[in-house]
């Protein structure tokens, strides 16, 4: 898999970082280390960096995008007396 965005330090490198807690099951603070290590001045803003450390695992990223713990999408649901959905 290839990712990348204008300048490459930033989004891109977090993507990146989501598939691997997703693929690998490991928390989001580990990775925003190593990320800079081998990619040095990358993840640059502090919101990316919390957001990151916001994952300690597989099941919180995929409750974040909505995904069951098996990967298949949350049923979608109503806000109240409106009866919108959110998916």
């Amino acid at each position: 898999v290839v990712v990348h965005c204008k300048g490459g330090f930033g989004r891109s490198v977090v993507l990146a970082c989501c598939l691997a807690i997703d693929r690998f099951d490991l928390p989001g603070a580990a990775l925003l280390g190593w990320a800079r290590v081998v990619r040095p001045g990358a993840i640059n803003t502090i919101e990316q960096e919390l957001f990151l450390q916001s994952f300690a695992g597989r099941a919180d990223m995929r409750k974040f995008a909505g995904l069951t713990a098996n990967g298949d999408p949350s049923p979608p649901t109503t806000c109240g007396p409106c009866g919108c959905s959110l998916q």
